[in-house]
């Protein structure tokens, strides 16, 4: 509550008693405002019938009382200070609230002289009392809308703030008792520096009764150094007596922004539309021109873009049914609300040149969906169609070559078969309304799938423009399961607009074949000179070494030996030569259709007829196990299984025999309990050159290669290779193999 002490006033002093001054009690009852008269112990002598009225008692129950018999603790602590003013003399104004008989507070300003006698000495002292109970209330009420605000208020007075609210403390990122205790030079420091000498203008202009814009616009610098845009209302008030500024300021920040995006994003939207190729216009309902973009302007034959608005079409470059075709595209999408897109139409330039152009007009709508207008945008596509024009005449001899090419010729994406031509279905076996039917997954199973996954990795890095060899051998299955070896030459391309691969297939069967036919007949004809240097030549050493011995022999005993040995050796090279020879015809006998698991049982069972120490196990897992192989197909079988036996020093040897079926075929395994194969041998078995794995595995390695197949060894037991070997023989089903005639 405030307290102004007054300076001491002659003309009460000249007032030497309380008698003199109830001389005027007529007038004092007259008064609006309450008044009383205490003595130097503070007990009331005079109170008005207002006074009395406000505290709602009687004169009677007032007069005589102290003046603290109506003020509570706190009030009366501000009197006392007061009545201390007034006995040096002082006369002094403050605010006091009252307690009335019926228990509510009544605030009032209290106006307290002294009352001197002759001497100067204090007598008491008299008061006029205001009532600003309803100044107070509104100010209760004003503070309260004030502090619920959501828009930030503040009053300033003597260039500092006295009240601030939570909004406004909000905003400038301060608590109201920071910016309430900031001095002058501080408080002005809260507004950006570069909007200071506008506000300074705007409070002298408010001082000189010059107006001043409102709302006007600046910057509040916060506590964390971020800048807040706020608009603001001001107005003059009187403000606990004196004159102040009230200020309510609207935060416009988000709003700011808004505007700078919005301004970025037209000047952006500016940009584009004169950098594009594309050519943009929009009119009225009527055709009238309201805008349209500098590429339009050019072709229009108008300055610059501002000068075809409230233009018609009649003005401008084109040709009269040119115009016509405009305006009644116009009208259509106006009339119906639809678009119309991709309409192709010739167009005359400003310049004297033919265009075609894409035309598409999109109606324009009100925010209540009405049509007000359309939007047009087109593309000049005169060397596009040039473009067109010449790549049919292209693809029109492309395709005619093509077609009649002996070569095969594909055109290939990742969705599907794109083109084909007559020499492809001759490859492959299908016919055109197949293989137009074909999924991408369904051409795919054209390919041999020991060669699929990489031809697709091959196709994918073609497609990305990632660097392959355009040369490449692989095989296709054709319809009737004959399988053609083709050389391969592939280009990325662009195909209707879209990346895809092109191929030429050169068929290299018949040389793939007579490469191979001439490979194993090389082999041969090495077997035969390394049988003759090798196995021959020691069991012929050991018949003359022992045809040697014989001569110089003298018992009987002893020659009979040297004879055994030289009949043992020259029965070897009698089955040398004939297991040689059994194999002579292998590659002129013709494939056909055989049963896998029949062979399988019709070996197992003569084997184990002729071995009485081997126990055979045999499991036949497939129902129909159909291969393409000859006659030979016993004697693969039959040379792996002896393998098995003859290689087992063991005196109870054990051979498993399984038929299985796998993806795109069968495997029969033969594993046995003999000392089995180490890794470092395993692949040098079957190698040609060296044959590390004798006559019989040759045998078997050639047969496997003729029938399409494959031979691995594997340990019997995963890991451990003395626990015995495991043969596995892969033969794939009739449908991916070639039918040799």
């Amino acid at each position: 509550m405030s307290k102004n002490p007054a300076i001491r006033n002659p003309s009460v002093t000249s007032i030497r008693s309380q008698e003199e001054l109830l001389r005027y009690s007529a007038f004092l009852e007259s008064i609006h405002d309450a008044f009383g008269v205490v003595n130097e112990e503070n007990r009331l002598t005079f109170v008005n019938e207002r006074f009395a009225m406000l505290l709602g008692y009687s004169v009677d129950e007032m007069i005589g009382k102290p003046t603290s018999k109506f003020l509570d603790a706190e009030n009366r602590e501000m009197q006392k200070r007061a009545l201390e003013l007034r006995s040096a003399g002082v006369s002094s104004q403050y605010e006091l609230s009252w307690t009335t008989k019926q228990g509510p507070k009544v605030h009032t300003i209290v106006s307290g002289v002294p009352i001197l006698d002759e001497d100067g000495r204090h007598r008491g002292s008299f008061a006029v009392i205001t009532d600003i109970s309803d100044r107070i209330d509104a100010e209760e009420k004003y503070r309260s809308l004030a502090e619920k605000s959501i828009q930030g208020l503040s009053i300033i007075q003597d260039e500092k703030y006295q009240y601030v609210n939570p909004a406004f403390a909000d905003i400038v990122g301060y608590s109201a008792e920071e910016i309430l205790s900031m001095p002058s030079d501080q408080g002005w420091s809260l507004v950006h520096p570069e909007d200071r000498k506008y506000l300074l203008r705007l409070a002298e202009d408010r001082r000189a009764g010059r107006a001043i814009p409102l709302p006007y616009e600046y910057r509040f610098i916060r506590k964390d150094g971020s800048t807040r845009w706020v608009q603001a209302y001001s107005s003059e008030i009187t403000y606990r007596g004196r004159r102040a500024i009230q200020i309510l300021n609207i935060d416009i920040t988000d709003m700011k922004i808004a505007e700078t995006r919005l301004r970025a994003s037209q000047e952006m939207l500016g940009t584009v539309m004169n950098t594009i190729p594309q050519h943009i216009y929009w009119k009225d309902t009527n055709s009238v021109y309201l805008g349209c973009n500098e590429n339009f302007a050019v072709a229009a034959g108008v300055e610059s873009p501002d000068d075809i608005i409230g233009l018609t079409d009649e003005g401008l470059a084109w040709r009269e049914e040119e115009r016509a075709r405009l305006r009644s595209i116009d009208q259509d999408v106006i009339r119906s609300g639809a678009p119309q897109t991709s309409v192709v139409m010739t167009q005359l330039r400003a310049d004297g040149k033919d265009s075609w152009i894409e035309l598409s007009v999109v109606p324009l709508h009100d925010e209540d969906g009405r049509v007000i207008g359309v939007l047009g945008t087109y593309e000049d596509i005169t060397e596009k169609r040039e473009a067109q024009d010449r790549l049919k005449r292209s693809e029109t001899k492309f395709r005619s070559l093509a077609e009649q090419s002996v070569q095969s010729i594909t055109i290939l994406n990742t969705e599907r078969l794109l083109y084909h031509n007559p020499a492809f279905l001759e490859l492959v076996g299908y016919t055109d309304q197949e293989l137009e039917g074909m999924s991408a997954e369904d051409v795919w199973d054209l390919v041999h799938p020991d060669d699929r996954e990489d031809v697709q990795k091959r196709m994918a890095d073609r497609l990305a423009g990632r660097p392959i060899p355009p040369q490449y051998e692989y095989r296709f299955v054709r319809k009737d399961g004959v399988v053609r070896w083709v050389e391969s030459f592939s280009t990325r391309i662009d195909y209707e607009g879209s990346p895809a691969v092109q191929t030429l297939f050169v068929d290299v069967t018949d040389r793939t074949e007579a490469e191979r036919e001439l490979g194993i007949a090389k082999d041969r004809a090495l077997l035969y000179l390394d049988i003759m240097g090798h196995d021959l030549a020691q069991q012929l050493q050991v018949i003359l070494n022992s045809a040697a011995l014989l001569r110089t022999a003298t018992e009987d005993s002893q020659k009979d030996s040297f004879l055994r040995i030289i009949g043992d050796a020259v029965r070897r090279c009698s089955r040398m030569i004939e297991e040689a020879k059994s194999t002579e015809q292998l590659l002129s006998v013709p494939l056909q259709r055989r049963s896998l698991g029949a062979a399988v049982g019709l070996c197992v069972e003569a084997l184990s007829n002729r071995t009485e120490d081997v126990n055979f196990e045999m499991k036949i897992k497939v129902v129909d196990s159909d291969v393409f192989a000859d006659e030979y197909l016993e004697l693969l079988l039959t040379q792996i299984i002896i393998n098995a036996i003859e290689h087992n020093p063991n005196a109870n040897k054990r051979v498993w025999v399984e038929l299985s079926e796998t993806a795109g075929g069968y495997v029969v395994s033969v594993a046995d309990n003999g000392p089995g194969i180490p890794d470092s041998l395993k692949a040098s078995l079957f190698d040609m050159s060296r044959r590390f794995g004798g006559l019989g595995l040759h045998t078997v390695s050639q047969i496997v290669e003729k029938y399409r197949g494959k031979v691995e060894i594997r340990d019997r037991v995963s890991g451990d290779s003395a626990k015995g070997a495991d043969f596995r023989v892969f033969l794939p089903r009739p449908s991916i193999q070639r039918d040799v005639d």
